[in-house]
């Protein structure tokens, strides 16, 4: 009854959105993100993520940057729900890169599949719904559900489908992924997120500070050259243009995948990458996000001071189930 209460509450301005003239979900989106912005906990955490990666900015400027990515941030959401998968909508929105476009309909031609690396950057929504919808291809994504399954049906269901996304949730996502390459699908995941030890995660360097990610595409890559399923891993990025449309693109890692000699050294390559973006738009990167949490072991003090004020020291569970079952019981 809970979950069906909270679905109702969202629904009404959910349906308000759809219904709005696209002006005005822009100016909702950019007052909600000044709202955010005034709230102590949400600033003060946004800036402590900017100043940890680039310690060389301005209080000011770093203010700024935090600012306009809670801007982008409420732009991405408000603009996602008012598409809700209608072609004009996306048209006006998204578009694509022409190269981008070009290559993967040489890539279906040929029975090629795709997986994208992409960080929060731009509009990581975006990538799924304009690779599938311009391309033809059809897409899976990889997406964590919401608890709320009323919510999660309005958000993760026929809504994505209807332009050929495919939602796979991340219990079983490996097993469903490889399914969907298998299946002639492009797959879309995230390469900046928090994943422990204990569940694959392997630390890299962001912006100078190791962070715990997730090797899943490069295992999933792995899996399928050994058996015989044509992919390619590719860079992935929705940047919101100064026009204000969110433009699709990838590019290549900058060496052959079987150049590099361990499942971290193609990591830290995307992860290399993906700086560079968010660096040239530093406005359009998910700020609002406790990417810098986990200390490791051994790490030195003079990048033990770059982690900020919420990071703690990853404990034996992080690193191993065994320890963390036992923590438990």
């Amino acid at each position: 009854m809970v979950d069906l209460l909270v679905y109702l509450i969202i629904i009404i301005p959910y349906t308000l959105i759809r219904h709005l003239p696209y002006k005005a979900v822009k100016g909702l989106a950019f007052l909600g993100g000044n709202v955010m912005n005034m709230i102590p906990s949400v600033r003060k955490l946004v800036r402590a993520n900017i100043l940890a990666a680039m310690p060389e900015l301005s209080e000011k400027e770093a203010a700024r940057i935090g600012r306009e990515s809670l801007k982008n941030l409420a732009w991405n959401m408000l603009e996602f729900i008012w598409l809700d998968g209608e072609p004009d909508r996306i048209r006006r929105c998204y578009c694509m890169r022409q190269e981008t476009g070009d290559m993967h309909k040489q890539a279906k031609a040929e029975g090629k599949r795709f997986i994208y690396v992409n960080p929060h950057l731009g509009s990581w929504e975006a990538s799924g719904v304009a690779g599938a919808f311009y391309t033809g291809m059809t897409m899976a994504a990889i997406a964590k559900p919401v608890t709320n399954p009323y919510v999660n049906k309005l958000l993760n269901s026929e809504k994505r489908e209807k332009v050929g996304l495919k939602i796979l949730f991340t219990r079983g996502a490996v097993r469903s992924a490889i399914k969907a390459l298998r299946d002639g699908m492009c797959l879309g995941t995230l390469v900046d997120q928090n994943t422990k030890v204990r569940y694959g995660g392997i630390f890299v360097d962001f912006f100078g500070i190791p962070v715990a990610s997730s090797p899943a595409p490069v295992e999933i890559k792995n899996y399928c050259d050994k058996h015989g399923i044509p992919v390619e891993l590719l860079f992935g990025v929705s940047l919101r243009r100064e026009d204000g449309k969110v433009e699709s693109f990838c590019e290549p890692l900058p060496k052959p995948f079987e150049e590099y000699a361990s499942e971290k050294e193609v990591l830290q390559a995307f992860m290399d990458i993906s700086e560079r973006y968010i660096r040239q738009y530093p406005e359009q990167y998910l700020w609002l996000y406790r990417r810098f949490q986990n200390i490791p072991r051994d790490v030195s003090p003079e990048v033990r001071k770059r982690f900020p004020y919420y990071a703690k020291d990853a404990s034996d569970g992080f690193y191993s189930l065994l320890a963390h079952r036992g923590k438990k019981k």
